[in-house]
């Protein structure tokens, strides 16, 4: 679109010039993060206390078990003692915020939390001893924004801690687009 720019007066006359448009710097549009909260499609296992019944499957998707009790819904390690693990997989990347894990069964086992990232590699975000409120429930881990985006979780357990299985019924990523 073409301004008119007014240069004075001409004898009786007015002179107008027309002029190009002057460049507009327009503010540059941030997008709004989309955040996401998203439950595993797959995960594997060190070991398994069964097939189909608390196989490493039975810790994707939403939770199933409402009550603190040994449940073939959740993943059971094949022993009840010493160390496993248990790797995740989610549908969408995301650079993470948080993670929820949701446990049925002997909690205190859980002893770090890894998150991996699009190349494979894990980084360690939670160590410790989990003395989150008692089954069943969440553990929530807090994660500062990832610069890297994430599309695993690996949870490592010692069950030796605790002497007896830690069930695990799902796992829930959240974070931003």
């Amino acid at each position: 679109m073409k301004r008119i720019r007014f240069l004075g007066w001409l004898g009786l006359g007015v002179l107008f010039v027309a002029c190009g448009r002057s460049p507009v710097s327009e503010p540059a549009v941030t997008p709004t993060p989309v955040v996401v909260a998203q439950w595993a499609v797959a995960a594997q296992a060190s070991s398994e206390f069964g097939f189909p019944d608390w196989s490493a499957s039975r810790a994707t998707g939403e939770p199933d078990v409402n009550t603190c009790t040994s449940d073939p819904r959740a993943w059971a390690s094949a022993r009840g003692s010493g160390l496993e693990s248990l790797e995740l997989t989610y549908a969408k990347p995301v650079y993470a915020t948080e993670v929820r894990i949701y446990q049925t069964w002997g909690r205190g086992a859980l002893s770090r939390v890894l998150l991996v990232d699009e190349g494979g590699a894990a980084q360690l975000v939670w160590e410790g001893t989990d003395t989150a409120d008692p089954c069943p429930g969440a553990l929530i881990i807090p994660v500062p924004r990832t610069p890297y985006r994430v599309v695993g979780v690996r949870l490592e357990l010692d069950e030796s801690r605790t002497g007896f299985w830690n069930e695990i019924d799902a796992v829930e990523l959240v974070g931003v687009q």
